[in-house]
């Protein structure tokens, strides 16, 4: 594990220097849990740097758990209009600020079965307030952790939640603080969900997924090109096997029989005709 991660990072410093993750941020700021469990919240489906910018603005005004459980409403929806879903998570943080305030005295649990009892709080979430607001050994799994470690090859699961117990299992302990963080940055700049950089990245040697794309490349390229007089001479066949064409002779000339009414009205004035003197 040791060896992708200083990977990741020696591939990310060469190609396009990361920029820290929202998290990440938080945690060096030194914000304290509670701007990290309500970042990490608000984090679901939308952009770190939107992220940032709304927690920042959000505590600037509101710096305790009480603080942001008595604010109005619609003051807390203004801020955090900028990212996605704020109307739920507008009413989702100020509910966990009223429970973290009136249970908790203001404190952030620090344990994963407290945590994920929180409105909204999920194994991911709590994961992430364990690793990045109390320094605890975790690993949370986000659509970047779950794709690149079955890429990689070092898991086969389905869900986020099969690949957090797969990766406990198999990842030392010593590694599980840096997993996401690495994972993550390396997902949004290098191993993207389309058209990853596989010819840049630095770990490609130890991937399932470059294994199997190359191999699938040497299988195509290996393949004879069919000559270019057979295919026309197998399209001219598959046209003769469909038969001539309505309204043609068999020479593929244009018939020269006229075709006689169709209709009825049409028939009858023929016949009329023919048989006026």
């Amino acid at each position: 594990m040791k060896r992708i991660l200083d990977g990741m990072m020696a591939t990310m410093q060469r190609v396009k220097p990361p920029r820290m993750t929202a998290l990440r941020d938080l945690h060096d700021a030194h914000t304290g849990p509670f701007s990290i469990l309500i970042g990490t919240i608000l984090s679901a489906r939308t952009r770190d740097e939107s992220t940032t910018k709304v927690v920042k603005e959000l505590f600037a005004r509101y710096k305790t758990p009480r603080e942001l459980a008595r604010a109005r409403h619609r003051d807390v929806e203004r801020i955090v209009k900028p990212i996605g879903f704020y109307r739920v998570k507008s009413r989702r943080i100020m509910e966990v600020a009223r429970i973290i305030d009136t249970k908790y005295g203001g404190r952030v649990p620090d344990d994963l079965e407290t945590l994920v009892g929180l409105p909204g709080v999920g194994r991911k979430t709590a994961n992430c307030v364990l690793v990045y607001a109390f320094e605890k050994p975790a690993i949370p799994v986000d659509i970047h952790v779950h794709r690149i470690s079955n890429r990689l090859g070092l898991v086969d699961t389905r869900t986020p939640e099969e690949t957090e117990a797969a990766l406990t299992k198999k990842v030392p302990k010593r590694h599980w603080l840096h997993v996401n963080d690495i994972f993550v940055m390396y997902g949004q700049n290098i191993c993207k969900p389309v058209s990853p950089m596989c010819e840049v990245c630095g770990i490609r040697s130890l991937c399932k997924y470059y294994a199997n794309s190359a191999s699938l490349s040497k299988r195509e390229s290996r393949r004879p090109a069919q000559p270019r007089q057979r295919r026309k001479t197998e399209r001219k066949t598959a046209g003769s096997a469909r038969g001539p064409r309505k309204g043609t002779r068999r020479s593929g000339r244009p018939s020269s029989r006229r075709a006689g009414p169709s209709s009825p009205a049409a028939r009858k004035k023929s016949r009329t005709r023919s048989q006026s003197p």
